[in-house]
């Protein structure tokens, strides 16, 4: 008001005052508008069309910091971002079946060890796949599974959650099968736990100290394998990995990193430890850690199984809240993490979420909501009260449960064993423990039918006594204390149930290999049928006629059984361990506060070899109905492009009129031995087939691949060197065996030049004829190894297997590969498709031996025509779904006719038009 005072009148300074508040009034207003301007801009929807560069860029700084811890309130859950239409993940415990849920409403699977035990990727996927049907109708979209630790610690308390046993190889390729199952049902997998988890005791504490090559090229394989296949994420364990916990150990971790950019690495529940507070968790999430999970904080909880240490127990609690979205803020405010490494863990989430589909809407519409309001909605919510249980859950469970089982005795062919048979059975009841009992997995819990196994998976059937009742066998079926002072029928045929004395869990490891003691000598014609947790000692072998063996086998462990032991389906499991003489045979045994890891690879069946020793029963041994086979040729295929070396090779199986006529499955195994550039002095499973359906008198021709061995280039005691290459094995010798290691034969040396593989054979086919595997010889050369007299089996007269000529009676295994099928044709067979069948209209015939299908063809287009009225839907004219314009219901129109299409024995439908 310029520079002397000036006196106002009152109406001046209310008209003052009046401008004033109308100013303040406007800018409130503006500043209003530019706060709701912005917010409206976060809830805007943005269509990226799942791309996952679009959806980054489209994200919140809040949204992204979300990723990085699950929820306290709702354990296993992580929020989405709805306006972006990326889903909430859901995890849910496995890997044997949807635990933590209510009793009885989720199929209790076999264990992962007994899916290693079937050496099948095919069954493997369905296997996966499922379970995986069984978390999606529970409104889980993760499941915590597989687990692919190797069987390095005998007393390991886990061990039953893990698929490969003593071999990378074989858990590499079955968990590739398990995660693609999984990704079928768009089911996301969590493969753990990273790394070295290899034994219980003191796992908080504990630290594994592998040297790098021997790492690289063992213990990390499966989970290499997982991360090519697709899994969503690794999850890093609560050890230490040269003294550093595994969530914090970058070299572990980046090392598995550089592995894909689609999969994120998250913490086990609780394995970020308490040095991660104000804001040290920057070092774990620099070295590589993605997401933490765990609940709500409570620093006296000792959790269900292990008693207290300095970071509390291995239960849920105080665990779980340094990586929440407001410490992640402070983090990044503070200079200790980048955006950048923020952006890449968001990236990776949306990548993994994206390979399983998850990202489309349509996908996303086939899960029932999730209810996560509370820490209790896990374990009582809705979705966990559902049941999902169905009969071809059942009916997996069942086939993976037969075909994992190894006959590893069977005297006198005492099985398979009649009907008709007077049969007792000792502990084979409510005393089998055929699932886990503790720890995560074990939340699986069953359900106990009041008609317990009814056919084709009506109902469960974890028993023997109630399945041999079942299939209609004069059964005796008693306690197994009952049999402590001998048989109640000297007569009968004996089936004893044997448990192991210490059992698996979480957060101990096993006290003891041994198994409950019964009375043997007392009785004749026993049928012993092992439940193993892990290795177990089996000294009553001598003593028994028949062994079979079985991991954990879920629910239908007891069907599983019946059919073996009545002949309905042959053997076909072989051992994924080792069965040591005793618990301390080798020099691997649980450390209570660190291991070197020493031994190197000489662990599991490998050091046998080296040490000359024999265990009770070896790696990859496993009988079957069909004693005799012949392989009439193999040859050393070398890998072109990036593909795999193989051995192609043809598998004749003899007649045998006094064994089972049913069709048997035989796993083929391949194992390899370094000479150069650093020769190894034991042999290493390298690939592995199982060919299936082999009738008596019958070839089937396979293609088996292998890895091409390669060692990782870093010296001996070197414990960090995760940063440098693979180097080719420049020469090796290819074996063949299907009895297990100890009974490998030398097939080829093979020398690598210039990238060149020249395969030398170290068996002539021409010169000596078809290479025979006598089962009855395995037996007598495995008894002498171990000093054990036994009448040498007398040679018999081997089929004369048919020239090449006549291949219209053999089956080969071409596994959908086209070539394959049009070079194995005949010409009669081709000819066959040029015309339909006149006397069944629409159908034109298959070619069974090579699984080319019939093809049955019905009219259409508006849904099954030519069918009893009434017994088909009458859909909307092909017209009508033009009317709509909208391709995503044009694909479920054809999808719903086709499901129809399927049931009424069609596989082609004549439209549309």
């Amino acid at each position: 008001f310029g520079s002397r005072p000036v006196l106002l009148s009152n109406a001046s300074v209310a008209d003052a005052l009046m401008r004033t508040m109308a100013l303040l009034a406007l800018s409130c207003l503006l500043l209003c508008f530019r706060l709701c301007t912005a917010t409206e801009a976060v809830q805007e929807k943005a269509d990226c069309k799942q791309d996952v560069q679009c959806l980054l860029k489209a994200m919140t700084l809040d949204e992204k910091l979300q990723f990085f811890a699950g929820d306290l309130d709702a354990i296993d859950h992580v929020p989405g971002v709805d306006r972006l239409g990326i889903p909430e993940i859901n995890m849910g415990d496995g890997p044997n079946g949807v635990a933590n849920t209510i009793p009885g409403t989720a199929t209790s699977f076999p264990c992962n060890k007994a899916i290693g035990d079937t050496w099948d990727r095919n069954l493997t996927a369905r296997y996966a796949r499922a379970m995986a049907k069984e978390f999606k109708a529970k409104g889980k979209n993760m499941m915590l599974g597989p687990g692919v630790n190797l069987a390095r610690v005998p007393q390991c308390g886990r061990m039953d959650e893990y698929i490969p046993g003593d071999d990378p190889t074989l858990g590499a390729e079955l968990v590739k099968s398990f995660v693609k199952g999984a990704l079928d049902e768009n089911i996301m997998t969590n493969v753990k736990h990273f790394g070295n988890n290899e034994q219980e005791t003191n796992r908080n504490q504990w630290s594994a100290n592998p040297d790098a090559n021997v790492n690289m090229e063992y213990y990390m394989k499966p989970f290499r394998a997982g991360v090519e296949a697709g899994t969503a994420c690794l999850m890093c364990g609560y050890n230490r990995v040269n003294g550093v916990p595994a969530c914090k150990n970058e070299d572990i971790m980046q090392a598995a990193k550089r592995w894909g950019d689609k999969f994120w690495i998250v913490s086990d529940w609780g394995a970020i430890y308490p040095d991660a507070a104000d804001g040290g968790a920057a070092e774990y999430i620099n070295a590589g850690v993605d997401m933490e999970m765990g609940a709500h904080d409570d620093a006296q909880c000792t959790g269900p199984d292990v008693p207290a240490t300095e970071y509390g127990g291995a239960g849920y609690c105080n665990k779980g809240d340094y990586m929440l979205p407001d410490r992640i803020k402070a983090m990044l405010d503070s200079g200790k993490i980048t955006e950048a490494r923020v952006d890449e863990t968001v990236s990776r989430v949306l990548g993994a979420l994206k390979t399983a589909g998850l990202l489309n809407p349509k996908v996303q519409d086939d899960f029932p909501t999730y209810v996560y309001t509370d820490y209790h909605s896990k374990w009582y919510g809705p979705l966990a009260q559902k049941d999902v249980r169905t009969q071809h859950s059942r009916q997996v469970a069942h086939e993976v449960a037969t075909k994992a089982m190894v006959l590893a005795k069977n005297k006198g062919s005492l099985l398979p064993v009649s009907k008709s048979a007077k049969i007792q059975t000792y502990g084979c009841g409510d005393e089998v423990h055929f699932h886990a009992e503790s720890g995560s997995a074990s939340g699986t819990a069953p359900h106990f039918p009041t008609v317990p196994c009814q056919e084709d998976g009506k109902t469960a059937c974890p028993y023997p006594e109630d399945g041999l009742k079942a299939a209609g066998a004069d059964v005796k079926a008693y306690r197994f204390s009952e049999g402590l002072s001998g048989p109640h029928d000297v007569n009968a045929i004996t089936v004893v149930c044997l448990m192991a004395k210490s059992f698996n869990t979480e957060g101990t490891d096993r006290a003891n290999l041994d198994m409950e003691a019964f009375p043997f000598e007392k009785f004749t014609k026993v049928v012993a049928w092992v439940v193993a947790p892990g290795p177990v000692i089996l000294d009553f072998a001598p003593l028994v006629d028949s062994i079979l063996i079985s991991s954990l086998p879920g629910e239908m462990g007891g069907a599983g059984f019946t059919d073996i032991f009545f002949g309905k389906t042959s053997p076909a499991g072989h051992l994924t361990l080792t069965m040591p003489n005793s618990m301390h045979e080798t020099s691997v045994t649980v450390n209570q506060d660190s291991d070197d890891y020493a031994e190197g690879f000489e662990f599991g069946y490998r050091w046998y070899e080296v040490h000359n020793k024999r265990p009770i029963f070896c790696f990859g041994w496993g009988l079957s109905y069909a004693k005799y086979m012949q392989v009439p040729h193999a040859e050393f295929q070398a890998p072109v492009g990036s593909g795999r070396p193989s051995v192609k090779m043809q598998l004749w199986r003899d007649s045998d009129a006094k064994e089972t006529m049913i069709a048997v499955d035989q796993v083929v195994q391949l194992y390899v031995q370094h000479h150069k550039p650093h020769a190894r002095s034991f042999k290493e499973l390298a690939g592995f087939g199982k060919i299936e359906g082999l009738h008596q008198k019958e070839a089937i021709q396979a293609e088996i691949e292998l890895d091409a061995p390669m060692i990782w280039d870093s010296e001996p005691g070197d414990k960090t060197a995760y940063d440098k290459g693979w180097v080719p094995v420049t020469e090796f010798t290819v074996f063949i065996s299907l009895h297990g290691v100890e009974h490998a034969r030398p097939l080829f040396t093979v020398k690598v030049e210039d990238g060149e593989h020249k395969a030398l054979r170290e068996y002539d086919f021409d010169q000596d004829g078809p290479m025979k595997f006598d089962q009855e010889l395995a037996v007598w050369e495995r008894s002498q190894a171990r000093g054990i007299v036994s009448e040498k089996p007398v040679e018999r007269e081997w089929d004369s297997i048919p020239s090449a000529s006549s291949p219209a009676s053999e089956k080969i295994d071409c596994k959908q590969n086209v070539q394959c099928l049009l070079k194995a044709l005949t010409l009669d067979e081709k000819l066959q498709f040029f015309a339909g069948d006149l006397d069944a209209i629409d159908h034109v015939p298959g070619v069974d031996r090579l699984g080319i299908p019939e093809i049955n063809m019905g009219d259409g287009p508006n849904g099954v025509a030519n069918t009893i009225a009434g017994t088909a839907t009458s859909f909307p004219c092909n017209k009508a779904i033009g009317d709509t314009w909208d391709r995503n219901l044009t694909a479920r129109y054809a999808r719903a006719m086709a499901k129809e299409f399927k049931a009424k024995g069609k596989n082609m439908m004549l439209g549309p038009g």
